[in-house]
Order: C-alpha cells, then structure tokens, then sequence
C-alpha cells in the first residue's frame, strides 16, 4: 500500500481572515493583503514578534577610555 502523501496547507484567502468575516474590511482584492489575519475561534490574535535582544549602553563600553 502506498505511503500517504503529506497534504500542503491551504493557501490563505480573503474569506478565511478575521476582518473579512467580521465585514472589517474595505478591501475588494483576489488575494490576502498585508494586514490578513486568520480568523480564530478566540478571535483576533496579534502576529509574532521579534524577540527584543538587549545591548549594553554605548557609554559603558571598554573600548577607551574618556579624559576631561
């Protein structure tokens, strides 16, 4: 019996984005725009962020030292 192929996720839509199915949205395109988010049953959830890595201050460098 032949192995079953893994199956590809479905390409976003308009009728499948939160704003679209609230009647949020003013748009009338073919394809899912910058602000699609999908609709959930817990309602709208905000996209992933970047994780925020924390430098130390410039001035607190040991590269020179600063004389007055």
């Amino acid at each position: 019996m032949p192995e079953p192929m893994p199956r590809k996720p479905k390409a976003p839509s308009c009728e499948d984005c939160y704003f679209h199915k609230n009647l949020l949205c003013a748009l009338e395109l073919g394809e899912p725009c910058a602000t699609f988010r999908p609709n959930r049953p817990e309602g709208l959830v905000p996209p992933r962020q970047p994780v925020l890595l924390m430098r130390a201050p410039r001035w607190a460098s040991t590269g020179r030292a600063v004389s007055a």
